[in-house]
């Protein structure tokens, strides 16, 4: 399995800054539990299998907009609710979905971009020295993420907060913090017909 190795920091920092920005939307049904809420959301986030920073950041996006539109969901089903704030909800719930599906649409080009880079023949090399010893593994290197500091707030409160923070990202889209891509599938495609090229030309042209 992908976590049988131990995370650099800097990917742990991230996976623990995407766990804390979720865990109040799971929270409850964790009855309370940090526990199990942070399992719950590290399971999400590692099943798509992100190997670089700019994946896990689209994977952040993916969960953190599809779960923040469920959220919207709910909140535009509550009773006596104007039909002003219930259209409101139920708008910001299509964009961050919206949102979250282009987000999923950029990582799944990256890693099929990967997946054809990594079919490129390679000439044959001598077999490497063996790895030196690895430094021993500490705590923070065992679990799937450092641990979370405690909650400040009340979780509605860090929820609302949460909203408007996602709701102000779907508006700008997946290229918020990330370069967004004119045409993924034209971008993959031309990717993958230059490494074949470099790799098929003659050495030393």
């Amino acid at each position: 399995m992908n976590q049988q190795q131990p995370a650099s920091p800097t990917v742990q920092c991230l996976r623990t800054t995407i766990c804390g920005f979720l865990l109040p939307f799971f929270l409850s049904a964790a009855g309370g539990n940090l526990e199990a809420a942070r399992a719950a959301i590290l399971e999400l986030i590692d099943a798509y299998n992100a190997r670089t920073l700019a994946e896990l950041d689209l994977v952040g996006r993916i969960v953190g907009f599809s779960i923040v539109a469920m959220d919207n969901l709910r909140l535009s089903m509550t009773e006596d609710m104007s039909d002003t704030k219930v259209l409101r909800y139920r708008s910001n719930a299509v964009a961050l979905s919206r949102a979250a599906e282009q987000a999923r649409q950029i990582l799944r080009v990256l890693q099929e971009n990967r997946e054809n880079t990594q079919a490129i023949p390679r000439p044959t090399v001598a077999p490497a020295a063996p790895p030196r010893p690895q430094l021993p593994r500490t705590s923070a290197a065992l679990t799937p993420a450092m641990p979370l500091p405690p909650l400040p707030k009340d979780i509605e409160t860090m929820k609302r907060e949460a909203r408007i923070m996602m709701g102000a990202f779907s508006k700008q889209g997946a290229s918020s913090a990330i370069e967004m891509i004119p045409d993924p599938a034209a971008m993959a495609i031309s990717a993958a017909r230059a490494a074949i090229a470099a790799a098929r030309r003659p050495s030393g042209a």
